[in-house]
């Protein structure tokens, strides 16, 4: 009995899974149809699309090429940066295919979490906090694990989501 279900559930897991992946790579396959067949069309809009790209992040490239290391890899920096990418993603990139969106939404939740836990690790802030009974061991343990699950849960939400249809 007890390795039956084991094997129905391994089953059921299974078929939702390959359900899920036939799912995405049927999407991705169409995503880069509707892309091309686009591009066929309207290569002003793609290249005009292109070119406020370009222009948009060479500043913040050579920025990143000339600068430090340690420009970058702080909190401010970061929460920047996940809001560059909303702004791109609104505006010069929201005609590209949903599985380069997908892309840039996971690598602005990637920003997001990096931010939130540079924050947490910050001394200044719990010298702040440690007045109102919140010390970095004990609360800041907590937080940080709210803080990965809330970027899981988002991920999967990135991962999982269907794209729009018009």
């Amino acid at each position: 009995m007890w390795c039956y279900c084991r094997l129905y559930l391994a089953f059921r897991l299974g078929w939702h899974l390959g359900r899920a992946i036939r799912r995405f790579l049927r999407e991705a396959r169409q995503s880069f149809r509707c892309s091309f067949r686009s591009s066929e069309g309207g290569v002003r809009h793609a290249g005009r699309a292109l070119i406020a790209l370009i222009l948009v992040s060479m500043p913040i490239l050579v920025a990143v090429v000339i600068g430090r290391v340690e420009w970058f890899l702080n909190c401010p920096s970061m929460f920047a940066a996940a809001f560059f990418l909303v702004i791109l993603l609104r505006g010069p990139l929201s005609e590209i295919p949903w599985l380069l969106k997908k892309a840039l939404r996971l690598e602005m939740s990637m920003c997001l979490l990096a931010g939130f836990v540079m924050l947490l690790d910050w001394k200044p802030l719990w010298s702040f906090l440690d007045p109102f009974g919140l010390t970095r061991n004990q609360t800041g343990f907590h937080l940080i694990l709210a803080t990965v699950c809330t970027w899981l849960a988002g991920v999967s939400w990135i991962i999982f989501s269907r794209p729009k249809r018009k």
